[in-house]
């Protein structure tokens, strides 16, 4: 059987062992009973149920970006501007903003506001906030998001000036994602990084009441709210790594969304009276992190012959039912400077197993370190690429890890391998994805290269839309070359709802409930 082959429609050949292996792997828990009783499509609860792949790990916002973590924090905190699902910019914190000359943005703040606890929101906290991120002694996983800020001054309680180093066109962009949640001044200074992370205090939409690992984490509606109060009185977020019992929990009536519905399950969803499938294809992509200085990956040959190995299709095919598309580069398609003509990544066996001769490859463990469900798919996808990778002669060794010890080596940059991780275009542009992530001091920083460095860094401050577009094609060549990652796919995101619930996903994963994006449909 392991000699038959088949070809796809795409030309590609393909083992057959290792297509029912993907098809074994896409449709792992299916079998489970998954019961859906009947229930109304409009509903008098107050209260919303969620459910996710993981449990979060930190609530303080500057020091993850992981998705499980930001679903959360995005409501606890606001930011000066927002990005909604439409793609455009609305105000936040800050009601407007305007470039004053070129390396300098004034913002007017939103008066009346309060933090959870009482505080009065001011400029000082915006300030001392934004600083916060990128300050040295604080370590935060979110340094290098506002970095080309130079200083920023606080003429009076609702006006921030934010100077830069240089012009900085997307810099109000840049304040609606990572690092531009607002924390308060004196409550953080008064208990300290850790005692803010055990009871975190925001100006966002809920209000954090309590938390036990691995169980749920209750958050009340914040009835002050400057964005009005939410539709219900509380929201419930449960960590379900496994995909049947989150499954069966929407379909139950347990929880009223779910995240990270698998393709192979949507048929199920809809199928149900009560519930229905929402999804947007996402704003980034997944990619297996790559440590350049570990043995045998601090070899490029190593690493192109590992890309080389991946059927990207029969991934996209077999575990994706289709809902994803095979990446051309380490740029999302729907981000600026995506560079259309660019093939898809190619599968090629035999130019893998060429590559790793010329590399000298003598069986060094690659280890895989994977999780479940922190991305969607990730330990059926990590068993998929383990046993093409296996075709070609590498040494695979697949180790899942738990969610919360992947948050702490991505803190301590230190795995060992290859992980799984989901590149977020965080401002459509790849200054907000490749860079912020790649650069120096990044969070996937452990890769340099000289030239990537000096056209990542000028090309962030170019308001020159040709210069940038060249400096991003030379970055992704050599990207492409040294695989600091190994694009995957580029997935639809979808999620379980019950369809009384009025809510839209947002392609970058900023999972929301505030007026403007959720609702219950009420009898």
């Amino acid at each position: 059987m392991s000699g038959a082959i088949l070809v796809d429609q795409g030309g590609q050949s393909m083992d057959i062992t290792r297509r029912s292996m993907l098809k074994g792997a896409a449709v792992l828990g299916a079998a489970a009973a998954l019961p859906g009783p009947a229930a109304a499509q409009t509903t008098q609860k107050k209260e919303l149920a969620t459910a996710q792949g993981g449990d979060v790990a930190r609530f303080d916002p500057h020091f993850s970006t992981s998705s499980n973590d930001i679903r959360v924090s995005f409501n606890l905190f606001d930011n000066l501007t927002s990005r909604h699902p439409d793609g455009k910019l609305y105000p936040g914190l800050a009601t407007e903003w305007k470039l004053t000359d070129p390396t300098t943005w004034t913002f007017k703040l939103r008066s009346g506001v309060h933090f959870h606890n009482g505080d009065p929101f001011t400029s000082a906290d915006a300030k001392f906030s934004i600083e916060r991120t990128y300050d040295p002694a604080v370590k935060t996983m979110v340094a290098t998001a506002l970095s080309t800020i130079d200083r920023i001054e606080t003429p009076d309680p609702h006006s921030l000036v934010v100077r830069t180093k240089k012009p900085d066109p997307l810099l109000p962009a840049r304040l609606a994602f990572y690092g531009g949640q607002i924390v308060p001044k004196k409550y953080l200074e008064a208990v300290g990084n850790e005692a803010f992370n055990a009871k975190p205090v925001g100006t966002g939409p809920v209000r954090f009441a309590s938390w036990v690992k691995d169980d749920k984490g209750v958050f009340d509606a914040n009835p002050d709210y400057w964005g009005g109060r939410i539709d219900v009185d509380r929201w419930i977020m449960r960590p379900i790594p496994e995909t049947a019992p989150r499954i069966a929990a929407l379909l139950k009536g347990e929880v009223d969304i779910i995240t990270q519905l698998p393709p192979d399950q949507e048929e199920r969803v809809i199928g149900t009276p009560t519930t229905r499938v929402a999804g947007a294809l996402y704003a980034g992509l997944y990619v297996l992190g790559v440590n350049s200085k570990a043995k045998p990956l601090d070899n490029p040959l190593v690493k192109q012959a590992l890309s080389l190995a991946i059927d990207r299709d029969a991934i996209v095919k077999e575990l994706w039912r289709g809902r994803g598309i095979v990446p051309n580069g380490p740029i999302a398609r729907g981000d600026n400077y995506y560079d259309a003509s660019l093939p898809p990544l190619p599968y090629s066996p035999a130019e893998a197993r060429d590559r790793l001769k010329k590399a000298g490859y003598k069986g060094e463990p690659v280890y895989i370190e994977t999780t479940v469900a922190y991305v969607s798919q990730d330990k059926a996808m990590s068993e998929a690429i383990a046993a093409m990778w296996k075709d070609i002669g590498v040494n695979v060794v697949i180790e899942v890890i738990e969610y919360s010890v992947r948050a702490q080596k991505s803190r301590e940059k230190s795995f060992k391998g290859v992980w799984w991780s989901d590149p977020t275009s965080t401002l459509g542009d790849p200054d907000g994805m490749m860079w912020r992530l790649l650069g120096p001091g990044g969070p996937m920083d452990y890769w340099r290269d000289p030239k990537f460095d000096e056209l990542g860094n000028a090309a962030r401050f170019s308001v020159d839309a040709k210069f940038r577009g060249e400096a991003y094609k030379e970055m992704t060549r050599l990207m492409l070359e040294y695989l600091p990652w190994i694009p995957i796919i580029q997935p639809y995101e979808d999620y379980g709802l019950q369809k009384y619930v009025d809510w839209t996903p947002n392609p970058n994963q900023q999972f929301e409930i505030r007026r403007f994006n959720f609702k219950f449909k009420r009898g």
